[in-house]
């Protein structure tokens, strides 16, 4: 699904205060994309044009905004901000590269926009973290260069608000202000929205991965679309996972 230009668009994307549900409130964090050589590595020149089995690239913007296009060279135009409400750097899934030009997947509706951006105005960092979230199974598995490395229990969308599947990717941490409550210690902004909810709790309906104060309903379909994940392992989480990694939910 190419990108789409509704006059709201600008307004949506990535607004302060109003990523996942209504996640308010929250303290700033910076990008994991420094915790570890194997989360995100810097790509030295953009003549690499595949990467092995199980490896995303991940563009980061350079500069305060970034001009997004329908197409390369030509079409209308959209800016997204790099100001993110928990101060990290805007840092978009890679789709592919075509010369100097790069399709990314973008956190905006309609689910699995792209568009493209001049190579010279992102910075291009590698990551072998890829997240599946299998709804029926109520499981999210990590894999890291497509060799799975842990499984965990997870709640989902009821019928009513189901969890929308596709091929997303994570937007932003966000550190909440009681540990304990609804949302758990973190929660992940993703890039998917729900089909059903266009607002909620003063929110525009984005996805996140979050933790939970009621670890007993982990393994069951209770949330508005999120995915729940027992508090301990969302923290494990924060402290691998760097914002743009893949995160593809499936029916299975």
């Amino acid at each position: 699904m190419k990108i789409r230009f509704p006059v709201a668009v600008v307004a949506v994307l990535l607004c302060s205060g109003a990523i996942g549900w209504a996640l308010s409130r929250t303290q700033s964090l910076p990008t994991t994309e420094a915790q570890g050589p194997t989360v995100a590595r810097p790509v030295r020149h953009t003549r690499v044009l595949r990467l092995p089995r199980g490896w995303s690239f991940i563009a980061v913007a350079r500069s305060a905004t970034l001009r997004v296009y329908r197409h390369p060279h030509r079409g209308p135009s959209t800016t997204l901000s790099n100001q993110l409400s928990a101060g990290a750097p805007l840092s978009l899934l890679v789709r592919r590269l075509r010369g100097h030009w790069i399709e990314v997947y973008l956190p905006i509706r309609p689910d699995g926009s792209t568009g493209w951006v001049p190579a010279r105005s992102v910075r291009l960092v590698t990551t072998a973290y890829e997240i599946t979230v299998r709804l029926r199974s109520h499981r999210l598995v990590l894999a890291v260069a497509s060799k799975i490395v842990r499984t965990f229990p997870i709640g989902v969308g009821r019928s009513v608000t189901p969890t929308p599947t596709g091929t997303y990717f994570i937007t932003e941490l966000l550190k909440q202000p009681d540990p304990n409550g609804f949302y758990g210690p973190f929660a992940f902004g993703l890039s998917a929205y729900s089909t059903v909810l266009t607002n909620f709790s003063g929110g525009p309906g984005q996805v996140g991965i979050h933790g939970t104060n009621a670890p007993q309903l982990v393994g069951t379909d209770v949330s508005h679309g999120c995915i729940r994940l027992r508090n301990p392992d969302i923290v494990w989480l924060t402290r691998r996972l760097p914002l743009g990694t893949p995160v593809k939910i499936s029916d299975a």
